[in-house]
């Protein structure tokens, strides 16, 4: 009997379960300069976040916003506005891989400095979208990742969109997705605020903090909401809340809580109270 050489060989990989994972969201306004041009890094932001996340021990991923470097950058490629030409979402995205590549690597170089150990995986190499929405993201790089003790980061992206030509995918999308997919213990959103509010605290310093959406206030707290007052494609506090509704009754903890204010993010990670929102469905 002759046997096939494809089914002597043993699987290289057999896909882990991701125990104890965090996804953690560090907010575009947070780790870059926002309204800087062109865009630049929030140093002493990254290396105390840094900080906060070395002596985490379970598995975890890191997010990027695209701050600075990803929505001016797609802004000026006319990305979000629905009368954009397909060839001219197509010509920004060197340009906006640039600019997040740029961001993920000193991202990555700081935490490294702290003694965490990451690596960047890119959504642009690996996802495909249609109207803005997934449907193609594969996870067996990160989970490989993941099992093999190292901290998966990745990021904000522009991906091409079989319906639109390239679309961008959103930080606080592929949380949600990568929260859904790998069953996460806990999902933290880092932003610059506290919370959610019943108005905007920029504006209104006496707007009171809602510390928990539940089924009672969603609807309410959806109407209130609005988009970040800085240049941001991707749609402000009003689709992040719509998309972390999604995954809010699977048994996942999610907080919204401020990560401009130090240890807000190391008492989340050691299960310490926190002035935050939380979601709970």
């Amino acid at each position: 009997m002759v046997t096939s050489i494809s089914s002597s060989i043993p699987p290289i990989y057999q896909m882990p379960l991701t125990e104890n994972l965090t996804i953690v969201k560090l907010g575009g306004s947070v780790i870059t300069n926002k309204s800087s041009k062109p865009p630049e890094v929030n140093r002493s932001n990254l290396i105390r976040i840094a900080k906060e996340l070395r002596d985490y021990e379970g598995h975890l991923i890191i997010v990027l916003g695209g701050g600075a470097h990803g929505h001016q950058a797609a802004n000026a490629h006319g990305y979000g506005d629905s009368s954009t030409p397909i060839d001219q979402l197509i010509r920004g995205i060197p340009h906006i891989r640039h600019n997040m590549s740029t961001l993920a690597l000193e991202v990555e170089t700081t935490l490294s400095d702290a003694g965490i150990l990451g690596v960047v995986i890119s959504p642009f190499s690996t996802t495909l979208l249609r109207n803005g929405s997934i449907i193609k993201f594969p996870l067996d790089l990160i989970e490989k990742t993941l099992d093999s003790k190292l901290v998966v980061i990745t990021h904000g992206d522009v991906c091409y969109d079989e319906v639109l030509g390239a679309s961008i995918l959103s930080g606080d999308t592929i949380t949600v997705h990568l929260a859904d997919e790998l069953s996460a213990a806990a999902l933290y959103l880092g932003t610059d605020v506290d919370g959610v509010f019943e108005d905007d605290p920029r504006k209104n310093p006496n707007a009171k903090l809602i510390q928990v959406i539940d089924k009672l206030n969603m609807k309410e707290v959806l109407e209130k909401s609005g988009p970040s007052s800085a240049t941001d494609v991707t749609g402000g506090m009003s689709r992040k809340l719509k998309e972390l509704f999604k995954i809010s009754s699977s048994g996942t903890e999610i907080a919204i809580f401020n990560l401009t204010k130090p240890n807000r993010l190391s008492d989340l990670l050691s299960g310490k109270p926190t002035y935050c929102t939380r979601i709970s469905m």
